[in-house]
């Protein structure tokens, strides 16, 4: 009789394991759209027999793990700061060449009509109406500077502020990461099942890429070390290392701080990266040609228009207002105040004769003289560099965002084909714990039917 309550309890093992069976494939059913899930599979150990010549006391259920690759994972979490870099770039860039304007509608635009007033002037210097364009139209093109320097200035502290929000959340995702370390080394210790908090974990640690490059390390507990840069560090167990962000510099810009080091210039990618690379190098060299162009107006203007005389014969002195460097010329250039004030001071003779007309000619020339970049190009050559810089910066960009998305397109097929949940395969799975549940409750009626005749018969 001992003999059949055993087989009772192989039986009844059998019915547990494969119910258990069939609660993972519940589960991996049920998770197949959970950002992050890693598909789970039940590991059975056959009960070994306690005698010598027994068949074995049934099955049990040994593990219940989460598939996982590592080295997909690896893989596919180096590709994401990459990815998120040239995407910050992207958005970032295209609030830049919109704020260029159009070839032919902006700054380019306003040379144009600038020159155009002296060639105007040029054909009637006695003209009060000529001078008074000229102004009015001095006076456009440095608004029109203005204005840019202005909205470069604007992208620039865009992306700062965008660069604090990307900190902040850096900072949120290392104290989640740092406690699910702890309750991950916790739940070890208990002998608890610690694969969902895993998974929250992988998933938080490739959000944190997505912001930073990172380096991660797995721990024996568990958990995991995430350092960035040359190694500074975002979480240790269970520490935590913000990244502070202080305004310095006369636009108040985020310099990024770790444990009291600068580690601004180390951040490449993630982005933050992205978006380092906007602030810091692209919109400042914008910027920095458009200063030039402004210092270049000013000074070759000045130098024509100093050496002029005004309607009265007199020497006419500098047209705009002078500029020490080409640092910040965009946001300065400005009509001299006694020129803005008496049109009649603008120099259109090179002699003093009031019919002359040869300084405005001189600077009515300047709108195709060769006078940027080592005497190469214009002035509006070399604003429609600027247009063409931008447009490929941007246009570069937009191709690494397309390339590095199949590249991670790529990875997670190839990450969820170990680690996904197939509905396919799982139905597959559920048919078979299925049948092997029936089997078992077969087997369980028919022992205990036995039990019952036996017992009857002893009875």
């Amino acid at each position: 009789m001992s003999g059949l309550f055993g087989s009772l309890g192989i039986a009844a093992r059998a019915l547990e394991a494969q119910r258990t069976g069939l609660d993972v494939v519940g589960q991996n059913m049920a998770n197949v759209n959970t950002a992050g899930y890693s598909r789970r599979e039940v590991d059975f150990a056959e009960v070994p027999p306690y005698e010598r010549f027994g068949a074995g006391n049934g099955v049990e259920v040994e593990d219940i793990r989460a598939v996982r690759d590592m080295l997909l994972e690896r893989r596919y979490r180096q590709e994401l700061p990459t990815q998120s870099r040239a995407s910050a770039i992207a958005d970032q860039l295209a609030v830049v060449e919109t704020a260029l304007g159009k070839p032919g509608e902006s700054i380019d635009k306003k040379l144009t009509a600038f020159f155009d007033s002296f060639s105007s002037l040029a054909q009637d210097p006695t003209s009060a109406t000529a001078r008074q364009q000229v102004v009015v139209q001095a006076q456009s093109l440095a608004t029109a500077f203005h204005d840019m320097s202005s909205r470069l200035d604007s992208a620039q502290r865009s992306a700062d502020a965008s660069i604090v929000g990307a900190v902040d959340q850096t900072n949120s995702l290392v104290t989640e990461i740092s406690q699910l370390n702890v309750a991950i080394a916790q739940a070890n210790g208990a002998g608890a099942d610690a694969q969902s908090l895993k998974d929250q974990q992988n998933e938080a640690v490739n959000k944190l890429a997505k912001v930073i490059d990172v380096s991660v390390m797995q721990r024996q507990d568990g958990g995991v070390d995430v350092t960035f840069g040359a190694g500074h560090p975002l979480v240790i167990g269970e520490v935590t290392y913000s990244l502070v962000s202080n305004p310095v510099g006369p636009l108040g810009l985020s310099q990024l701080m770790s444990n009291g080091i600068d580690v601004t210039s180390e951040i490449k990618a993630g982005s933050i990266g992205g978006l380092l690379q906007v602030r810091d190098s692209m919109v400042p060299q914008y910027r920095n040609d458009l200063d030039q162009i402004a210092y270049t107006v000013t000074n070759q203007v000045n130098t024509l228009h100093d050496a002029g005389f005004d309607l009265s014969g007199n020497g006419a002195g500098v047209f705009f207002t002078a500029l020490g460097s080409a640092s910040g010329a965009a946001a300065a250039i400005a009509v001299d105040p006694a020129v803005a004030a008496d049109p009649s001071l603008v120099a259109a003779a090179s002699i003093a004769s009031p019919g002359d007309n040869q300084t405005a000619r001189a600077i009515s020339a300047l709108r195709d003289a060769r006078v940027m970049s080592g005497n190469t190009a214009t002035m509006n050559d070399s604003w429609g560099r600027i247009i063409y810089r931008a447009g490929t910066d941007s246009a570069t960009a937009k191709s690494d965002v397309g390339s590095h998305d199949e590249i991670v397109r790529q990875m997670e097929g190839l990450r969820d084909a170990t680690s996904g949940v197939s509905l396919d395969e799982e139905a597959m799975s559920m048919l078979k714990f299925q049948r092997a549940y029936e089997a078992s409750a077969k087997f369980f009626t028919t022992i205990n039917g036995a039990l019952d005749t036996l017992m009857n018969m002893v009875s």
